[in-house]
């Protein structure tokens, strides 16, 4: 695994429990990094991890307490990998105002949550890459995925506004998005990568150079469409959100 981050620092993956964030802490343990697990439910497997602490990064006091705590027992991260989220699938007519709130919520501003108390309280001379988990659904709007779609393009704007600022304090703030895959959303797309190829391929990324990664060829030729050929790219989204309609509401917690 090629990387740019120092070798003898923690990793810390922040929404840990299951799905893309547990695999790709077993990817990190596996080449001899030692990695730290953040979740708000009970870790799966707490085999990759040196240390693992719950988080509601819902919670900004928190969010303050356990980086700062951590940061004093561990030391300043050289790598930080945002995968908390929410998600609700069904009609926007439907849904709870708390449950929309709790989306944006866990979503973008925990992102914003973490990036803040990672600025308080980092060593000043030691350098943090603080990578944003991306999706196609935040760069193309997706009907019954609408308030989710919504908070994905609000983290994406934060993560390419927020990186000179933050850049000034010693973070470096990359955006990776990972293929459709299964991850428990259950979404029908374009096409569906298995996790086992998709989470070596994510870490890979997070850990690197680029600023801003689409990963896998269905991503990439989204973007693609919806630049050259939105009308056939709405209709490709559209077929997702249908899906999901149709499924019914649930919610996956990362």
């Amino acid at each position: 695994m090629s990387e740019s981050i120092p070798p003898a620092r923690d990793v810390w993956i922040i929404g840990a429990s299951r799905g893309l964030g547990l695999e790709i802490a077993r990817r990190y343990a596996d080449v001899g990094r030692s990695v730290v697990g953040f979740a708000r439910s009970e870790i799966a497997d707490a085999a990759p991890f040196r240390h693992v602490a719950a988080l509601d990064v819902g919670d900004d006091v928190a969010v303050d307490a356990t980086v700062d705590r951590t940061i004093r027992e561990r030391g300043t991260p050289a790598l930080v990998v945002y995968l908390a989220s929410q998600l609700y699938q069904g009609s926007i007519l439907t849904r709870a105002e708390g449950d929309l709130v709790r989306e944006v919520d866990i979503t973008y501003l925990g992102f914003v949550r973490v990036a803040r108390a990672l600025a308080r309280h980092k060593d000043a001379d030691k350098p943090v890459r603080l990578v944003a988990t991306a999706s196609t659904l935040g760069y193309i709007g997706t009907p019954s995925l609408d308030n989710f779609s919504a908070a994905k393009a609000a983290l994406l704007s934060f993560a390419r506004s927020a990186r000179h600022e933050l850049g000034t304090r010693g973070i470096e703030i990359a955006i990776v998005s990972p293929p459709h895959m299964e991850n428990g959303a259950d979404l029908v797309g374009p096409q569906r990568y298995p996790m086992s190829w998709a989470a070596p391929r994510f870490a890979r990324e997070a850990a690197g150079h680029r600023s801003e990664y689409l990963l896998g060829a269905s991503n990439r030729s989204m973007q693609a469409m919806a630049r050259y050929a939105p009308g056939l790219a709405r209709s490709i989204m559209q077929g997702i959100g249908a899906d999901a309609l149709e499924r019914g509401a649930s919610t996956v917690h990362a």
